[in-house]
């Protein structure tokens, strides 16, 4: 395609060389460059895309986007904000692929590979052609596909819109992160439903307080990104967001009035049945899903493909054929008589809830949690994690989780300074702290381990080693 072509629609600010030249493909990455591509350069978190435009140049690039003019003999093409075009740039290149997709994005800060995952099932048992993009990898029809981000960047991002619309994908669910909002990726992509699962700390490291994580979660929730949104009128923000959201809004909820609820909720550590109202349809539902917030994840899923056009057969159809979703309240039964629960619980909030319902469900079992912090991330919620655990489990086992730069014992002593009550060990290593657990356990006791749910990798000075909980439990299975 034309460079001339791709720019049409942008507001340029100025353009120095040719830009009848032909670019064969896009990039936002330097180590991804190739022969014939058109190199966006902006300034990121960490790095600037002007300082590698030369070797764009070398890897291939016959043209750049820039935010300031740049001495490489390339066509430049001078704009006020690299970001904000790039979403517009890539649906021309990719021949106005947004027309064809139906987009359903949901964020928050828990819940969202569960909720998602469980749209994406529900439409897939049915024969809807969708695709899923998330922290999990990207899914459609039998393609599976890894990714580093919640939501990838955006020229990744119309990529992947690409071979979806092009294997004949119609439906496309996926989770739309805080960095993702913040950073602009999505500018541009309008979804026909998006949601809120609820807000809780998280990711302070990046956005400093709370009040900037909220507006930046609001910043999603209108009609510039959004058609219809539903929200969690239980959440304290979803309660105040629903209320001034300027586009079509469906509430859900489970304590206060909204319009797709759930009553007679029963769980136990395998199951959970509920009576869910959506809009006005009841359906009795019965899951393998366990747990009190994956009755919101499955309300706000059957909300949605409700609203979408499955009918109540459909859904319970679908329901009854769910997977577990990988990294979260996975449950394995152990040769000691104990069980295992891996879950990627790794904020305050989801700490509380995943012990909170363990307690509920079995009063007079024994928890036992294990878990540690990541590194050069929010260090506030250290401690209160480090509380949480220790209040509501029997023994807690501190341990690393991904340490990244950061010394592990550091982060450790971090947790440590929340802990109220002289009910923990500490075990550096991992696999050493599960094993040992796992070891020691005995019957009628539960081992939280929480954290990294599906992750597939540790992170330790920079370089990622193999490594899965799931690994090491499936050693001690009966």
């Amino acid at each position: 395609m034309l460079l001339s072509e791709l720019i049409k629609k942008i507001k340029v600010v100025e353009v120095r060389g040719n830009i009848n030249i032909q670019v064969k493909g896009l990039s936002q990455k330097i180590d991804l460059v190739k022969k014939g591509d058109l190199f966006f350069c902006y300034k990121g978190v960490n790095n600037n895309g002007h300082d590698f435009a030369y070797k764009a140049k070398q890897n291939g690039a016959v043209a750049l986007i820039v935010e300031k003019f740049v001495e490489v003999d390339l066509p430049q093409i001078l704009v006020k904000n690299t970001r904000k075009i790039m979403p517009v740039v890539c649906n021309i290149f990719f021949y106005d692929v947004l027309k064809y997709l139906y987009l359903i994005g949901v964020t928050g800060t828990n819940g969202k590979t569960t909720s998602t995952t469980i749209i994406y099932d529900l439409l897939n048992t049915n024969g809807y052609k969708v695709g899923l993009i998330g922290t999990n990898g990207i899914k459609f029809l039998n393609r599976k596909i890894n990714s580093n981000l919640t939501t990838p960047d955006t020229v990744e991002l119309f990529y992947i819109f690409s071979k979806m619309k092009n294997a004949g994908v119609k439906y496309v669910v996926m989770e739309v992160s805080a960095h993702a909002i913040a950073l602009n990726k999505l500018l541009g992509i309008k979804f026909e439903v998006g949601a809120l699962t609820n807000i809780s700390q998280d990711h302070l490291d990046f956005f400093k307080n709370m009040t900037t994580y909220a507006k930046c979660k609001l910043k999603f929730l209108n009609k510039n990104y959004c058609k219809n949104i539903f929200i969690n009128v239980d959440d304290k923000k979803g309660q105040l967001f629903s209320k001034i959201i300027n586009t079509n809004t469906i509430t859900y909820g489970l304590e206060n009035p909204s319009k797709c609820f759930a009553i007679d909720i029963k769980y136990n550590l395998e199951s959970t049945t509920f009576l869910a109202n959506v809009f006005d349809d009841v359906l009795i539902v019965k899951s393998r899903l366990s747990c009190k917030f994956n009755v919101y994840n499955l309300l706000l899923a059957i909300s949605i493909v409700k609203f979408i056009g499955l009918d109540k057969n459909q859904i319970l159809n679908g329901i009854k054929n769910l997977s577990i979703v990988n990294g979260r309240m996975n449950l394995y039964k152990l040769k000691s008589g104990a069980v295992a629960i891996i879950d990627f619980a790794h904020t305050p909030d989801g700490l509380k809830n995943v012990l909170e319902n363990l307690r509920e469900i079995n009063k007079n079992n024994k928890i036992t949690t294990i878990f540690g912090c990541g590194g050069n991330r929010d260090k506030l919620k250290r401690s209160k994690m480090g509380n949480i655990a220790s209040t509501l489990s029997d023994k807690v086992i501190l341990t690393s989780d991904n340490p990244r730069n950061e010394n592990p014992l550091k982060i450790i002593n971090d947790i440590k300074k929340g802990i109220n009550k002289n009910n923990y060990l500490i075990v550096e290593n991992r696999i050493a702290a599960i094993e040992k657990v796992i070891n020691e356990s005995s019957k009628n006791e539960i081992i939280l381990i929480a954290g990294k749910g599906a992750e597939n990798y540790q992170e330790i000075k920079n370089k990622k080693y193999l490594y899965n909980d799931k690994f090491i439990v499936e050693k001690y299975l009966i």
